[in-house]
């Protein structure tokens, strides 16, 4: 039996151009060694988080150090996001400029000692000036606008304090420079030699620092944008650091000019007028993502022949996410590899069966390891639904498979994302043996995707019109608060929608049965016209409420003789696997509450008061008294995210529900399930369960119906 392997990849820079960067790069140092090329400048090297800036940054460092051209380039390396604990950036900033200078000065004995004096030059005068900065300069030092202020009594701790020669030398400049701007520079000034040498600062990560450090960290580098000499190679996210710019000027009012008065800067004015020449990384060509995908497997060629899948799929051309990625892809095929050996070896028990041991050997293969992967990495809910329901996955793959051929329709209701859709019909499919899915959805249990990684759609959506149902199919589930399991051993239908004001109308149209009638303030708004026998005007599509258990219990009854088959309330352990799935989940779509998934109290209360904390949301109340007469009810299939793992639509939230089973053994009172518009989210939960009279109505309480297809 052969074994899959694949290696987890560290997330450190490229170290040779894999992602189409070199004729930029080689541009670049022409341009920065060339003696008629100006200076100061700054450059921007833009791209979203992943892009690849580290690795374009440190290719184009090293370019420059195998670089013998005069004016030699000095490129010096800053992480700032590494210094943040420091009350001041210019310091740490000044200091690794000094370091990485001197640093230079050791490593390159050969570029001539007259070269090697103005460089040490150079470090002593930014060293000079770091210090003086450290030993404490006022409030009334402007770099660029920004005051820095600080504590000499601090500087002690320093290791500048260490160094009294140096701190006499500091106090003297301090005291000479007065905490002036236009001085500090021209003490730079006079150790600079633009024809001889070009210091190249490479700031990276500045989009990884809290806001106030990014944007005092650019106004540190203003200082060096009036010297001639050096260059910035600044690694941003243009949209983190133009946040960062828009927190710190958050008090500045943003007005137009008039009076001839300054406009207060924008963020995108302070990016444009610092960096001289924004560069955007480019997306990776198409030719050129498969080899470093390829790259990524290392000498796994039999992942390496699939690599296709992942393009088609989309995961993206962020360098990264396709890193993180196959990463994910390795820790599955190790994963699944080890279970498959010790199921085969019967090193696991109970001992599974022979036809179980073929299952692994012969679906266990690295095109479903990377199909599973894609649908992991790449679609989020597919995966939580598959969680909850092995069968979707084969219905979406049937689904899938239908497109354009004649011989097999596509699931009725579902339509496939184009992407995914090439994924599954590529090669061997998934089979729709349960205990070999189930395996499969182990290998990922533990996995958590982060928000950067969702970048995919949905995947497929189901297009169902009130009135239809969905099979629930047979087998366990993990059902209450305990979440113990349980077993239904049949197939039922269950409607996807609750029962509306238009089915409803149908049947008392047909039965000439009582019209949904309530008493009291609260239920004056839902109640039908007894005369024309009809609904609420435009309200076709919301739940029908002000029904009673016998109510609930006729419609289906008038359902089931239209229909030719028996058709009843749901009992709760019917409703609860339909909108819970089997894995125990808290809500329909996931463990998380998401109050824009349902209609609750906190949706409502939040959509009201923006602002509301979370001991406030109990003034539903007060948000129910303003809207008095209005129906606060919605149309069935509004929250199209929050369908269960079987595709039943609103199962929390909206209004509660009817089941067919008794709370207790006293059998006086329903269970109704679900919560409605009237409650918080804490009570619209799947495992929640709520005692209800037959014989009573409400304005927030409906009904679904089920279907049982064997018994």
């Amino acid at each position: 039996m052969k074994k899959y392997r694949l290696n987890v990849i560290s997330d450190i820079y490229c170290e040779q151009d894999q992602l189409g960067f070199d004729i930029y790069i080689e541009t670049l140092k022409t341009m920065f060694t060339d003696k008629d090329f100006k200076t100061p400048f700054c450059i921007g090297i833009f791209g979203k988080w992943g892009s690849g800036k580290t690795s374009f940054m440190h290719l184009l460092e090293g370019r420059l150090l195998t670089d013998n051209t005069v004016p030699h380039a000095v490129p010096i390396w800053f992480n700032p996001w590494r210094y943040e604990k420091e009350e001041h950036l210019i310091i740490p900033f000044l200091k690794t400029i000094e370091r990485g200078i001197k640093k230079y000065v050791n490593d390159n004995k050969g570029i001539g000692k007259a070269l090697l004096e103005k460089l040490k030059k150079v470090a002593e005068k930014i060293a000079e000036v770091s210090a003086a900065f450290a030993y404490g300069i006022t409030a009334e030092a402007k770099l660029g606008g920004i005051g820095i202020e600080l504590d000499v009594s601090k500087m002690s701790e320093r290791e500048e304090s260490q160094a009294k020669k140096r701190l006499e030398a500091a106090k003297t400049l301090s005291e000479k420079l007065s905490s002036l701007y236009y001085e500090i520079v021209n003490e730079l000034k006079s150790a600079v030699d633009e024809a001889s040498f070009r210091i190249v600062v490479f700031v990276d990560d500045l989009d990884r620092c809290l806001p106030d450090k990014a944007v005092e960290l650019l106004e540190a580098i203003k200082l060096f944008l009036d010297i001639e000499g050096y260059l910035f190679v600044l690694g941003v996210d243009r949209e983190v650091v133009k946040k960062g710019i828009s927190y710190r000027y958050r008090f500045f009012e943003h007005r137009e000019e008039k009076e001839k008065e300054n406009l207060i800067i924008s963020p995108d004015d302070y990016l444009d007028k610092m960096i001289q020449l924004p560069l955007e990384l480019p997306i990776i060509e198409h030719g050129r993502k498969k080899t470093f995908i390829e790259s990524l497997m290392g000498n796994s060629d039999d992942f390496k022949v699939h690599s296709g899948l992942i393009i088609d799929s989309g995961i993206g051309e962020n360098p990264r996410s396709l890193k993180r990625f196959v990463n994910l892809l390795a820790f599955i095929v190790n994963l699944a590899e080890t279970l498959k050996e010790n199921i085969i070896s019967d090193k696991v028990e109970p001992k599974e069966t022979n036809e179980h041991k073929e299952l692994l050997k012969n679906h266990f293969i690295p095109i479903l390891y990377m199909k599973w992967t894609i649908i992991v990495f790449r679609y989020p809910k597919v995966h939580n639904d598959i969680k909850g329901n092995p069968k979707r996955l084969i219905e979406i793959q049937e689904a899938a498979e239908g497109v354009g051929n004649a011989e097999k329709e596509e699931a009725p209701g579902m339509q496939i994302d184009e992407r995914l859709r090439k994924v599954l019909v590529n090669g061997k499919g998934f089979p729709g043996d349960d205990w070999l899915l189930d395996r499969f959805i182990h290998l990922t249990e533990s996995t958590v995707i982060g928000e950067k990684d969702k970048a995919g759609t949905s995947g497929y959506t189901l297009n169902f019109q009130p009135g239809k149902m969905v099979v629930i199919p047979k087998g366990t589930f993990l059902y209450g608060e305990d979440r113990v399991e349980k077993e239904i051993n049949y197939d039922y239908n269950i409607d996807v929608f609750p029962i509306t004001n238009k089915q409803y109308k149908e049947f008392i149209d047909e039965t000439n049965y009582q019209v949904p009638y309530g008493y009291g303030a609260k239920s004056r708004p839902y109640n039908w016209d007894i005369k024309k026998r009809s609904y609420p005007e435009g309200k076709d599509h919301h739940p029908v409420v002000l029904v009673t258990y016998r109510d609930a219990t006729a419609f289906c009854e008038w359902r089931s003789e239209k229909e030719g088959v028996e058709v009843r309330l749901p009992s709760e352990w019917h409703w609860e696997k339909a909108a819970r799935g089997r894995d125990g989940r808290e809500y329909p779509w996931g463990n998380d509450f998401d109050f824009n998934k349902l209609n609750c109290a906190d949706f409502l209360v939040k959509k009201e008061f923006q602002n509301l904390d979370e001991g406030e949301k109990l003034f539903k109340d007060i948000f129910y008294n303003k809207n008095k007469g209005k129906i606060l009810t919605m149309a069935v299939g509004r929250f199209t995210d929050s369908a269960s793992p079987f595709g039943c639509h609103d199962m929390v939230g909206n209004v509660w529900e009817w089941t067919d089973s008794w709370y207790d053994t006293n059998r006086i009172e329903k269970v109704l399930r679900g919560g409605s518009w009237y409650n918080l989210g804490q009570i619209c939960r799947c495992a929640f369960r709520y005692s209800y009279s037959p014989n009573k109505m409400g304005f927030d309480i409906g009904f679904r119906c089920v279907r049982i297809l064997e018994h």
